[in-house]
């Protein structure tokens, strides 16, 4: 699945913008080194701080294959984050997130549903760049959410503050964002990510890559994957 990173597993990922843990249920299985999520809620922290392996984080009891009592035992006390952290989002440091020298950046960033927060991004998408582990070896992912106002009928700045209080963002206003972060597009697709008073939400899902040098065709399936989860 992760023939582009030449890994079979991601080493590093960030949840960010984690809230309670939703999105870490669907990363924890694609990592062999630490989830790492971080929100501003520390409510929100804590009801994520209270998900392991195989509860809780939108896991529901009895979802969990049947296994060994010892096994389900280790696995109900692990936790599902590595590291809870509260933070900015556009501030974060790899040092803050991560103490210590065991990484250097992250192989993979997700943000489900946290752009609506954000009007102008290029700080947010900025301070992905450093916090990705992206070079010339060495591929990193970020994969993010986004309600979408159409380009034709965007304001000049490329994003709106709705009614709802949300943000929604043109296409061509995250893509040339974050080309000035230095990330490129490799996916994207129009999604509807909720119902709003019984009407669909516009939205739009967009994965992009920093460092490496893969053709874009090798990125599809790891995307897609991901995509798929999220």
């Amino acid at each position: 699945m992760l023939k582009m990173s030449n890994m079979d597993t991601f080493h590093s990922a960030l949840d960010a913008g984690c809230g309670t843990g939703l999105a870490g249920r669907f990363l924890r299985p694609l990592l062999d080194g630490p989830l790492v999520g971080v929100d501003l809620s520390k409510k929100m922290l804590e009801l994520a701080a209270g998900c392991t392996i195989t509860k809780g984080c939108g896991l529901k009891d009895g979802d969990a294959s049947e296994r060994v009592e010892s096994e389900e035992d280790e696995r109900s006390r692990t936790p599902l984050y590595d590291s809870l952290v509260s933070s900015d989002l556009e501030t974060a440091t790899i040092d803050e997130l991560v103490p210590g020298d065991s990484i250097d950046g992250f192989d993979l960033i997700v943000a489900a549903d946290v752009l609506v927060y954000f009007g102008d991004i290029l700080k947010l998408l900025m301070n992905f760049s450093k916090l990705s582990n992206g070079n010339d070896d060495n591929t990193s992912f970020l994969i993010f959410s986004c309600e979408r106002v159409d380009d034709d009928i965007a304001p000049p700045a490329g994003w709106k503050l709705q009614s709802s209080g949300r943000y929604a963002h043109s296409k061509s206003y995250v893509t040339g964002v974050a080309e000035q972060a230095g990330y490129d597009l490799v996916s994207y697709e129009e999604i509807v990510p909720r119902m709003e008073k019984g009407e669909e939400v516009q939205g739009h899902l967009f994965a992009f890559v920093i460092g490496g040098s893969a053709p874009e065709d090798e990125y599809e399936e790891v995307v897609q994957t991901i995509m798929e989860e999220l």
